[in-house]
């Protein structure tokens, strides 16, 4: 009896040894508060007359929420194939406003229904943003670039 005793003692020792481990394994970001692109890369159809494409460019805060709306920047690579008005559109391009307490935001980019032609060589257009955040939120060094390919 001792011994079933001591066994069932040092399994429960190891069970709970076993969960209280798994708790230690918590990641906390203690860096400054920054926004970046998330994906980083994307693709989408022009779509059609009757169903334009489009996109939400989502930019997410590393870090604490803030308390107040933010108006953040970015900026057309001069790398982009895509032409602003024949491929795409931005409203209010190069401002989006990230929501006072939220951790995202979102760039709209509407695409141009029959701007590209069925090609072999020619059937799709990129459109690269640059994203630099403000003062208050600037562009995380990682991820601050962002890669939309426009198909036909």
């Amino acid at each position: 009896m001792k011994r079933t005793t001591y066994i069932y003692t040092i399994i429960m020792l190891a069970i709970a040894g076993i969960i209280a481990s798994c708790g230690k394994d918590l990641r906390v970001y203690n860096g400054p508060n920054q926004v970046e692109f998330s994906p980083i890369v994307k693709s989408r159809s022009q779509g059609t007359v009757a169903v334009p494409g489009y996109d939400s460019v989502k930019v997410q805060v590393i870090g604490a929420q803030l308390s107040s709306a933010q108006t953040l920047n970015y900026n057309i690579d001069a790398s982009s194939t895509a032409v602003a008005g024949t491929h795409y559109n931005i409203p209010n391009s190069g401002t989006f406003n990230l929501p006072a307490n939220s951790s995202f935001g979102y760039i709209r980019v509407n695409l141009v229904p029959g701007s590209i032609a069925s090609s072999a060589t020619t059937s799709q257009k990129t459109l690269v943003l640059n994203l630099t955040g403000n003062t208050a939120l600037p562009a995380s060094a990682n991820y601050s670039k962002y890669t939309l390919t426009i198909t036909f």
